[in-house]
């Protein structure tokens, strides 16, 4: 028997819990019945004309059958291998998005990260069950070829002992043909002198010799010499291949049946072991699983689903919501004055700051960094920097264009901390979000795009940086202040990220696309759709990189 490691083992060393070959009652008794079945059997095919071809072909069919194992095993190794990892993948990503779209806990939300959890412990044990399984296989096919070859040793050697054998008889037989010829001969010597003695013609239709007495005598004498030489020849050879028949039959024969037979029984079990052990494995594995999903420890499925306390979950969320929303006005509707269209507004107020160049913003309105820019950070600084998923969260589309026709009417007028222009701090990062999405020239210019793409490419993380700064430094001057004023403002925001969960990596997925420009295009092909996301891995990298060295590459006087 062949153990994991594909050494050979007794079969009384497995315990007896774990022995499937051994009878409990009396072992002894069995290994002799066993025994005696062998013995017959080799006496049976020992006696049978291609008896020892039959038991080549049985060990055949058993290699296949042992291959055929290998096979089922491997490929189950494989399904099992991509179902934990799979099951592992689902459960990892299922929290990951769970964590990131729900700030606060809740009963449930506890319940079902350990849910998840547990999933992810079962896509462990599948992995761990597949190496299992791979390595039975591996032991089957290492089986499986030892097996083939002991068995074509063997073969080698019955065909070589049937062919002395043979090669015996074939001797035998020529020298019983030349003694046959040689007697036939001396016998036609004799009648040829018998005939010309009594001038009689033989029964064999001899015709009378015209030989002289003393020559038929004399070739009667050779002829019964070569004969007798022809009959020792014959007798001596006949004694040789009767030998060689006895040992083959009696000796060669059994003993190659026997050994074949060991080299098929030792597959058999072999076979039969693993199979075993295959089936002690996935009993083990789906054990380990049913204890996964139930448990004493309370962390099963249905343990942690009966944990879930709804009722305590929803008044948690309106009291949470409560906090955050406004009362209902429940008074008359007042008056809401006519939206004028923006040609009437730019008559009425010819100094809008959404969509208008950055240049040109600052010659009109002699500021480095826009107004707008200034009141919305301002705003969001003073109440909103530990609001959970400041900037990723959208605000109310209405509200965003109210204000944003407020502040094309009158930017300098606009106050962003009141409670209807700021009870939402969401409302006003959509705005400014918006603000620079409608730059006709993004804040990082098209005549640079490409120089930033480059340096976003860089490994090296200090020339990287070196390669931004030499950029940046070369931006229009409304360009440049704008950009260090929403950086320094960016800055502000993950330095309370222990509050709004907004890292430099959050922000900068953000703002990638925003401040670089391209999130209005529409894709046509695939093609295209792969390249927008690999230009928005750029985008951000190039946000990433200034933001996380802002004050290395701005050099701010005060912070």
């Amino acid at each position: 028997m062949l153990s994991s490691d594909g050494y050979k083992i007794e079969t009384d060393s497995i315990d007896d819990g774990e022995n499937f070959l051994t009878n409990p009652a009396s072992p002894v008794s069995f290994r002799a019945v066993q025994e005696n079945e062998e013995l017959d059997t080799i006496s049976k095919l020992g006696d049978l004309d291609g008896g020892f071809q039959c038991l080549l072909d049985k060990v055949k069919q058993d290699l296949h059958a042992a291959k055929d194992v290998a096979i089922f095993l491997k490929k189950r190794a494989a399904i099992e291998e991509e179902y934990g990892k799979q099951m592992i993948k689902l459960a990892q990503t299922m929290t990951e998005s769970y964590d990131k779209s729900h700030a606060k806990p809740s009963t449930y939300g506890l319940i079902w990260t350990s849910f998840l959890k547990v999933h992810e412990t079962i896509g462990d044990q599948r992995v761990k069950f597949s190496a299992d399984i791979a390595e039975v296989a591996d032991d089957v096919q290492i089986m499986s070829k030892d097996t083939e070859k002991s068995r074509k040793q063997v073969k080698e050697i019955g065909v070589r002992h049937e062919r002395n054998k043979l090669d015996s008889e074939l001797s035998l037989e020529k020298s019983k043909q030349k003694y046959d010829m040689l007697s036939e001969d001396w016998e036609r010597a004799i009648l040829a002198r018998s005939s010309s003695d009594s001038e009689q013609i033989p029964k064999k239709g001899l015709f009378k010799s015209s030989k002289t007495p003393a020559q038929l005598k004399r070739q009667v004498d050779e002829s019964c010499l070569k004969a007798n030489g022809a009959l020792t020849g014959y007798k001596n050879q006949l004694t040789t291949t009767n030998a060689t028949r006895n040992d083959y039959f009696t000796s060669q024969l059994p003993s190659d049946i026997k050994t074949l037979k060991s080299v098929d029984d030792e597959c058999c079990t072999a076979v039969q072991y693993q199979l075993a052990r295959y089936a002690y494995i996935f009993e083990e594995s789906l054990t380990k699983d049913g204890y996964a999903l139930d448990n004493d420890e309370g962390r099963g499925l249905r343990s942690l689903t009966e944990k879930i306390d709804f009722i305590a979950d929803t008044a948690d969320f309106v009291k949470d919501y409560s906090g955050r929303a406004q009362s209902l006005k429940k008074d008359d509707i007042p008056y809401k004055e006519y939206p004028l269209s923006s040609v009437a507004l730019n008559v009425l107020k010819p100094n809008p700051v959404f969509g208008v160049d950055l240049t040109k913003l600052m010659q009109r309105d002699g500021q480095e960094v826009p107004m707008v820019v200034v009141k919305c950070a301002e705003a969001i600084e003073a109440s909103g920097l530990k609001t959970v998923g400041l900037y990723r969260i959208s605000g109310t589309s209405t509200q965003i264009q109210r204000l944003k026709s407020i502040f094309d009417r009158s930017c300098a007028s606009v106050d962003l901390s009141t409670e209807e222009n700021g009870s939402d701090v969401n409302n006003i990062t959509s705005l400014l979000k918006l603000w620079f999405r409608e730059l006709p020239d993004p804040l990082f210019p098209q005549s640079s795009y490409q120089h930033f793409m480059n340096a976003a490419k860089i490994e090296n993380d200090r020339m990287r940086v070196l390669g931004l700064h030499t950029i940046i430094n070369d931006l229009p001057d409304a360009h440049y202040a704008t950009l260090k004023y929403i950086m320094r403002h960016l800055d502000k925001v993950q330095q309370n990220q222990d509050f709004n969960k907004m890292t430099s990596v959050n922000l900068s997925t953000i703002f990638g696309i925003t401040l670089l420009g391209g999130d209005n295009k529409v894709s046509i092909s695939s093609a295209e759709d792969n390249q927008r996301l690999t230009d928005t891995h750029w985008h951000a990298k190039v946000i990433q990189t200034i933001l996380e060295n802002y004050r290395l590459i701005f050099e701010p006087d005060e912070e």
